[in-house]
């Protein structure tokens, strides 16, 4: 069984029937939603995930005015569910010595996996802000972190306010923000495509293989973009996430595959070039942005006949408004890897001093 299906069949056999009798007063002042992480949400859990974290298991929103209630609402839960349901547990132990990880409990204790909060406390913890003021914040939020909001479900939206606030993000980005993510993706694929057959030609295979693998991921990225989807940055969920994109996987996802195991870089720098002249084929077929031209890029030393940082440049003139005003160096997920930053929005708001120092120091 699915684990989002598990899931909605366990708010609305379980938990809804449970606040209609005892927690009546929040019964059209709740929302109920699993959403963010886990690989439920995504539709991606198999048998696999079930050792950790997958189980009967939900969300419920509070509004602002309820919120003083939380812990006596999951107080009321936590006694009158049933210790299974469907043949699963539903009570949840913790693992002290794993990064408080909660994995289903065999022997009935511990306690209900549901989490109560508000939508703005959610947001907040989970964005860094509720909903963004101005181009500048959208480039402090994880990529990661809104592909998990607009997937899995809403069970349940009594007060509309959790269904009205994911609408911002499921649109996607606004179009500067896209504009300028894009620019980025593009300018950062020239940094190592041209150093494939540079550093084959020189006999360094791990150089050769590691500009390999960094092209075809920020080539990935910008396949994600051309969709308008939302990428994972959790490595594990790449490939699934990449092939349920309505466009370019299918045609460019086997020659992808291909360049991993071909032996000749010679032959697999070509295949990426072909790879990213259909990318190029696609945007100019949107009609978003003008028609994306080409020229030599003279620095490749003869590797490559594409001049990335020119595409970039193309596409970063379109922007309009704020985004304008500083360069090209992407939103703060394009550049920073570090997964225990992403997950933090304290610290990511602390990084996003680099914008406003770009804005003092334009020069």
């Amino acid at each position: 069984m699915k684990g989002l299906d598990l899931c909605r069949t366990y708010y609305n056999d379980i938990i809804k029937p449970i606040i209609n009798r005892y927690i009546d007063f929040i019964e059209d002042e709740h929302a109920s939603a699993l959403i963010g992480w886990g690989s439920e949400v995504l539709g991606n859990d198999d048998e696999l995930s079930k050792d950790h974290e997958w189980g009967p298991r939900c969300i419920i929103f509070l509004t602002e005015q309820l919120k003083q209630y939380k812990d006596r609402i999951y107080e009321i839960l936590n006694t009158e569910i049933p210790p299974t349901f469907m043949g699963y547990p539903t009570r949840f132990v913790v693992d002290e010595k794993y990064m408080g990880v909660r994995s289903p409990s065999i022997d009935r204790t511990g306690d209900v996996h549901i989490e109560i909060t508000t939508c703005e406390e959610y947001l907040n913890s989970n964005l860094g802000i509720t909903v963004p003021k101005n181009d500048f914040q959208w480039l402090n939020i994880p990529e990661n972190r809104l592909l998990e909001l607009t997937n899995g479900e809403i069970f349940f939206d009594g007060f509309g306010e959790l269904t009205k606030l994911r609408k911002i993000y499921s649109d996607y980005y606004p179009d500067n923000i896209w504009k300028y993510r894009l620019a980025y993706a593009w300018q950062s694929l020239g940094w190592d495509i041209d150093l494939i057959g540079l550093c084959d030609d020189r006999g360094d295979f791990l150089s050769a293989r590691h500009c390999l693998s960094e092209s075809i991921s920020r080539i990935i990225k910008i396949a994600f973009l051309l969709n308008r989807k939302y990428a994972p940055s959790y490595a594990k969920w790449i490939h699934r996430e990449f092939y349920k994109l309505p466009y370019l996987s299918k045609e460019i996802g086997p020659i992808i595959e291909n360049c991993y195991i071909e032996n000749d870089l010679k032959l697999v720098t070509k295949k990426l070039l072909e790879i990213c002249n259909m990318l190029i084929e696609y945007e100019n077929s949107l009609g978003s942005l003008p028609k994306l031209k080409n020229k030599i890029n003279y620095f490749s030393r003869g590797y490559s006949d594409t001049d990335f940082q020119y595409i970039a440049e193309q596409i970063y003139d379109t922007i309009d408004g704020q985004l304008k005003s500083i360069p090209i160096e992407g939103a703060l997920d394009q550049w920073i890897s570090n997964q225990d930053f992403l997950i933090d929005t304290n610290k990511m708001k602390l990084l996003s001093i680099i914008y406003k120092y770009n804005l003092d120091n334009p020069n």
